[in-house]
Protein backbone atom coordinates (compact mmCIF):
# COMPACT_ATOMS: atom_id res chain seq x y z
CA UNK A 1 0.00 0.00 0.00
CA UNK A 2 2.62 2.15 0.79
CA UNK A 3 4.21 1.90 -2.83
CA UNK A 4 0.88 2.75 -4.11
CA UNK A 5 0.82 5.65 -2.32
CA UNK A 6 4.16 6.84 -3.69
CA UNK A 7 2.68 5.75 -7.00
CA UNK A 8 -0.45 8.04 -6.92
CA UNK A 9 2.08 10.87 -5.66
CA UNK A 10 4.38 10.84 -8.31
CA UNK A 11 1.45 10.51 -10.72
CA UNK A 12 0.26 13.51 -9.29
CA UNK A 13 3.13 15.25 -9.52
CA UNK A 14 3.75 14.89 -13.18
CA UNK A 15 0.46 15.66 -14.00
CA UNK A 16 0.71 19.34 -12.34
CA UNK A 17 4.17 20.13 -14.08
CA UNK A 18 2.30 18.90 -17.35
CA UNK A 19 -0.33 21.38 -16.44
CA UNK A 20 1.98 24.10 -15.44
CA UNK A 21 4.57 23.70 -18.44
CA UNK A 22 1.36 23.41 -20.94
CA UNK A 23 0.27 26.87 -19.55
CA UNK A 24 3.24 28.74 -19.94
CA UNK A 25 3.78 27.84 -23.22
CA UNK A 26 0.66 28.90 -24.09
CA UNK A 27 1.49 32.87 -22.60
CA UNK A 28 5.20 32.32 -24.75
CA UNK A 29 3.32 31.51 -27.76
CA UNK A 30 0.72 34.28 -27.49
CA UNK A 31 3.41 37.10 -26.57
CA UNK A 32 5.24 35.66 -29.76
CA UNK A 33 2.77 35.90 -32.09
CA UNK A 34 1.78 39.46 -31.34
CA UNK A 35 4.87 40.66 -31.25
CA UNK A 36 6.49 40.76 -34.61
CA UNK A 37 5.77 38.97 -38.37
CA UNK A 38 7.33 36.64 -40.04
CA UNK A 39 10.66 38.31 -41.14
CA UNK A 40 10.49 40.02 -37.43
CA UNK A 41 12.87 38.55 -34.63
CA UNK A 42 10.81 37.64 -31.49
CA UNK A 43 10.89 40.72 -28.42
CA UNK A 44 10.86 38.94 -25.42
CA UNK A 45 10.40 35.56 -24.16
CA UNK A 46 7.96 34.47 -22.06
CA UNK A 47 8.77 32.70 -18.64
CA UNK A 48 9.90 29.56 -19.01
CA UNK A 49 8.22 26.23 -16.43
CA UNK A 50 9.22 26.91 -12.99
CA UNK A 51 7.79 28.96 -9.76
CA UNK A 52 4.35 30.10 -10.63
CA UNK A 53 4.29 33.51 -11.25
CA UNK A 54 2.86 35.62 -8.68
CA UNK A 55 1.13 39.64 -9.24
CA UNK A 56 4.13 41.19 -8.94
CA UNK A 57 6.51 39.14 -10.78
CA UNK A 58 3.12 39.54 -13.77
CA UNK A 59 3.79 43.51 -13.15
CA UNK A 60 7.71 43.27 -13.91
CA UNK A 61 7.09 40.38 -16.64
CA UNK A 62 4.65 42.38 -18.53
CA UNK A 63 7.42 45.60 -18.88
CA UNK A 64 9.43 44.85 -22.69
CA UNK A 65 12.06 47.19 -22.72
CA UNK A 66 11.74 49.38 -26.19
CA UNK A 67 13.45 48.16 -29.14
CA UNK A 68 13.63 51.31 -31.00
CA UNK A 69 15.35 50.15 -34.11
CA UNK A 70 13.54 46.93 -34.62
CA UNK A 71 10.57 49.06 -34.03
CA UNK A 72 11.02 51.37 -36.92
CA UNK A 73 12.29 49.25 -39.11
CA UNK A 74 8.83 47.00 -38.00
CA UNK A 75 6.64 50.41 -39.28
CA UNK A 76 5.58 49.52 -42.49
CA UNK A 77 3.58 46.51 -41.67
CA UNK A 78 2.56 47.83 -38.17
CA UNK A 79 0.87 50.84 -40.24
CA UNK A 80 -1.44 48.36 -41.74
CA UNK A 81 -2.62 46.72 -39.02
CA UNK A 82 -5.76 46.64 -37.69
CA UNK A 83 -4.70 47.66 -34.39
CA UNK A 84 -3.55 50.79 -36.28
CA UNK A 85 -5.86 51.34 -39.04
CA UNK A 86 -8.95 51.18 -36.38
CA UNK A 87 -7.57 53.96 -33.79
CA UNK A 88 -6.76 56.45 -37.39
CA UNK A 89 -10.24 55.70 -38.42
CA UNK A 90 -11.52 56.95 -35.12
CA UNK A 91 -9.80 60.36 -35.33
CA UNK A 92 -10.08 61.43 -39.07
CA UNK A 93 -13.77 60.40 -38.57
CA UNK A 94 -14.17 62.55 -35.65
CA UNK A 95 -12.16 65.29 -37.74
CA UNK A 96 -14.36 65.22 -40.71
CA UNK A 97 -17.70 65.00 -38.60
CA UNK A 98 -17.17 68.31 -36.79
CA UNK A 99 -15.48 69.71 -39.60
CA UNK A 100 -19.19 68.41 -41.82
CA UNK A 101 -21.46 69.10 -38.61
CA UNK A 102 -19.83 71.95 -36.77
CA UNK A 103 -22.95 72.53 -34.59
CA UNK A 104 -24.45 69.08 -34.22
CA UNK A 105 -24.14 67.24 -30.80
CA UNK A 106 -23.11 64.45 -32.02
CA UNK A 107 -20.55 65.48 -33.90
CA UNK A 108 -19.33 67.71 -31.40
CA UNK A 109 -18.77 65.18 -28.39
CA UNK A 110 -17.59 62.35 -31.22
CA UNK A 111 -15.09 64.74 -31.69
CA UNK A 112 -14.01 65.57 -28.11
CA UNK A 113 -13.59 61.49 -27.74
CA UNK A 114 -11.72 61.07 -30.20
CA UNK A 115 -9.94 64.47 -31.19
CA UNK A 116 -9.71 66.61 -28.63
CA UNK A 117 -5.90 66.34 -27.30
CA UNK A 118 -4.95 64.03 -25.99
CA UNK A 119 -7.24 61.42 -27.97
CA UNK A 120 -7.51 59.02 -25.37
CA UNK A 121 -9.46 56.69 -27.26
CA UNK A 122 -7.72 56.20 -29.82
CA UNK A 123 -4.58 56.32 -28.22
CA UNK A 124 -5.73 53.29 -25.79
CA UNK A 125 -7.11 51.37 -28.20
CA UNK A 126 -3.88 51.10 -30.85
CA UNK A 127 -2.06 50.75 -27.41
CA UNK A 128 -4.03 47.71 -26.45
CA UNK A 129 -4.45 46.21 -29.98
CA UNK A 130 -1.09 46.96 -31.87
CA UNK A 131 0.99 43.76 -32.51
CA UNK A 132 4.71 45.81 -31.16
CA UNK A 133 6.13 49.19 -30.65
CA UNK A 134 2.79 50.70 -29.34
CA UNK A 135 4.31 53.32 -28.39
CA UNK A 136 5.50 54.47 -31.84
CA UNK A 137 2.36 53.60 -33.39
CA UNK A 138 0.91 56.18 -30.25
CA UNK A 139 2.75 59.06 -31.19
CA UNK A 140 1.87 58.53 -35.24
CA UNK A 141 -2.12 58.53 -33.67
CA UNK A 142 -1.22 61.60 -31.56
CA UNK A 143 0.26 63.80 -34.38
CA UNK A 144 -2.45 63.27 -36.58
CA UNK A 145 -4.94 63.96 -33.98
CA UNK A 146 -2.90 67.58 -33.47
CA UNK A 147 -2.85 67.83 -37.65
CA UNK A 148 -6.33 67.49 -36.77
CA UNK A 149 -6.79 69.86 -33.94
CA UNK A 150 -4.88 72.13 -35.78
CA UNK A 151 -7.47 72.27 -38.87
CA UNK A 152 -10.42 72.63 -36.17
CA UNK A 153 -8.68 75.48 -34.17
CA UNK A 154 -8.03 77.38 -37.42
CA UNK A 155 -11.59 76.94 -39.96
CA UNK A 156 -14.04 75.53 -37.22
CA UNK A 157 -13.76 77.34 -34.07
CA UNK A 158 -13.91 80.72 -35.70
CA UNK A 159 -17.42 79.85 -37.04
CA UNK A 160 -18.89 78.17 -34.12
CA UNK A 161 -17.55 80.64 -31.30
CA UNK A 162 -19.74 83.67 -30.37
CA UNK A 163 -16.56 85.57 -29.42
CA UNK A 164 -14.35 86.49 -31.91
CA UNK A 165 -10.86 84.24 -31.97
CA UNK A 166 -7.31 86.16 -32.04
CA UNK A 167 -4.49 84.90 -34.20
CA UNK A 168 -2.73 85.31 -30.31
CA UNK A 169 -5.43 82.60 -28.63
CA UNK A 170 -5.59 79.73 -32.01
CA UNK A 171 -1.62 79.68 -31.15
CA UNK A 172 -2.16 78.98 -27.82
CA UNK A 173 -4.81 76.09 -28.20
CA UNK A 174 -2.21 74.84 -31.00
CA UNK A 175 1.03 75.00 -28.64
CA UNK A 176 -1.06 73.49 -25.69
CA UNK A 177 -2.55 70.96 -27.55
CA UNK A 178 0.99 70.36 -28.97
CA UNK A 179 2.54 70.01 -25.00
CA UNK A 180 -0.08 67.66 -24.39
CA UNK A 181 -0.84 64.84 -27.02
CA UNK A 182 1.97 63.67 -28.26
CA UNK A 183 3.42 62.75 -24.93
CA UNK A 184 0.41 61.34 -24.14
CA UNK A 185 0.38 59.11 -27.37
CA UNK A 186 3.80 57.99 -25.89
CA UNK A 187 2.64 56.98 -22.56
CA UNK A 188 -0.86 56.20 -22.72
CA UNK A 189 -0.13 53.59 -25.20
CA UNK A 190 2.90 52.27 -24.04
CA UNK A 191 0.95 51.65 -21.00
CA UNK A 192 -2.14 50.26 -22.28
CA UNK A 193 0.28 47.55 -24.26
CA UNK A 194 1.94 46.89 -20.61
CA UNK A 195 -1.77 46.38 -19.06
CA UNK A 196 -2.54 43.75 -21.93
CA UNK A 197 0.39 42.14 -21.71
CA UNK A 198 0.08 42.16 -17.61
CA UNK A 199 -4.13 40.47 -18.54
CA UNK A 200 -2.12 37.93 -20.07
CA UNK A 201 0.16 36.82 -17.84
CA UNK A 202 -2.33 37.35 -14.68
CA UNK A 203 -4.90 34.84 -16.13
CA UNK A 204 -2.88 32.17 -17.09
CA UNK A 205 -1.66 32.47 -13.60
CA UNK A 206 -5.44 31.59 -12.59
CA UNK A 207 -5.93 29.45 -15.10
CA UNK A 208 -3.28 27.66 -13.46
CA UNK A 209 -4.41 27.54 -10.21
CA UNK A 210 -7.84 26.22 -11.04
CA UNK A 211 -6.37 23.32 -12.71
CA UNK A 212 -3.65 22.45 -10.08
CA UNK A 213 -5.91 22.55 -7.63
CA UNK A 214 -7.71 19.55 -8.06
CA UNK A 215 -4.19 17.96 -8.82
CA UNK A 216 -2.87 18.77 -5.45
CA UNK A 217 -6.04 17.56 -3.90
CA UNK A 218 -5.95 14.01 -5.58
CA UNK A 219 -2.31 13.56 -4.65
CA UNK A 220 -3.57 14.52 -0.98
CA UNK A 221 -5.94 11.52 -1.08
CA UNK A 222 -4.68 8.13 0.58
CA UNK A 223 -4.91 5.10 -2.05
CA UNK A 224 -7.37 2.69 -1.01
CA UNK A 225 -6.54 -1.31 -1.20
Amino acid sequence: MARAKRTDRADARRRYRQTYEGAQDTVAAEDANEAVDPDQAPRRAAPTAGRPMGFTAAMRTAWHPPDIRADIAALPWLLRTRGFLVPLALVLVGIAAVIAAPTNTVAGMFFQLMVLPPAMAPIFVVGFFAKRASYLLGLIIAVVDLIGYTVFVYSVLPTISTDPISAAHQQELVLSALAVGPPSGLVFASGAAWYRRFLSYSSAQRARARTSGPQRGKAGRPARG
